[in-house]
Parts: C-alpha cells; structure tokens; sequence
C-alpha cells in the first residue's frame, strides 16, 4: 500500500495509508485525511489513483498544494515526493511489497449485549501474575491490640490526673 506520512508540529508523524481510488484531504473531519491546522483548507486537495499511481490535486484552496516546493494544481507522485498542504508537510511513500497490510474492513453492526444480561465465561479467570493476600483473622492479635489500647488510655489518664493534682505556686 502507499502511504502518505504527514508531520504535525505536536503529533509528530502520522501515517495514512492510501487504500482508495480517490482521498480527499482537509481541515473537517469527513476528509479521509484530517489535518486540523489553519492553514489547511476545509476541503483542499485529493489523492485520485489512474493507471496504478496516485495525482494529488488541489481542490482550489486558499493556500494550494506544493510538490517537492513548487506550487502544482496537479501532479503525479513519485516515490519520496514532498507534499504540502498550507503549512503541513508530508511525504508520499508508494507501495512497498510486503512492509504493510491493510486493514480488514470494520463490520458496521457489532453485537453487544449489556453487562447486566452477559454471562461470565465458564473458563474465566484471574491474568494477574500476583496472588491476593490471603487475610489472617487472629483473635490473639485482636486481643493484644485491645489490651494495649486499653493500658495506653489508662497511662493518659494517669498522667493527667498527675498533672492536674500538682500545684503550681503563684507570684
């Protein structure tokens, strides 16, 4: 498949693969190709393949297409070609045999079922390489937490009434 890589100053490269007879390019999102960037036309140019090779031509944009740097209407993409849309560069890539397949077409209709009226599989299990840590109920350590708690408010209470019984003389 050919391929258009286009370089977005935030996103870095993008690959589109050209899988089309025609691919329009634009700034709205029903182009093929989605270029949000200002300079970019809402519907600026097109990707037409005749005869086994792609044209690029310019939709009458306000900022029009460049090839390699020169402005074009029309021009028929080489392996390497530079293009440019606005502002947005990118380079075309033709067909390399064997680097990259297309994807399947998307099935329109996908059966789902909500979570309340699925099943859970007979062969469902737990992927986690780590095993939950089984939970220990000792009354013994219960009984010592308490007795501790119990002997730490008794010191506290010690200690105020300590406290409290002291006089502090006065000037």
């Amino acid at each position: 498949m050919s391929k258009l890589v286009i370089f977005l100053p935030d996103v870095g490269e993008v690959p589109y693969e050209l899988t089309e007879a025609k691919i329009s390019v634009g700034r709205t999102e029903d182009n093929a190709i989605f270029i949000n960037d200002a300079s970019v036309s809402v519907h600026h140019a097109e990707f037409v393949l005749t005869g086994g090779e792609y044209v690029l031509r310019d939709l009458g944009s306000t900022n029009g297409i460049r090839v390699n740097g020169k402005p074009a209407n029309e021009a028929k993409l080489c392996p390497g070609d530079r293009v440019r849309f606005g502002s947005v560069e990118g380079v075309f890539e033709p067909d390399a045999k064997g680097a990259s397949q297309p994807l399947p077409p998307r099935e329109e209709a996908l059966s789902a079922m909500p979570a309340s009226q699925s099943q859970r599989p007979s062969d469902f299990g737990n992927s986690s390489p780590f095993t939950r840590k089984a939970v220990k109920k000792d009354p013994a350590q219960k009984a010592a937490f308490a007795a501790g708690a119990f002997a730490l408010l008794v010191c506290l209470v010690a200690v105020y009434y300590v406290f409290a019984a002291i006089q502090v003389p006065t000037f």
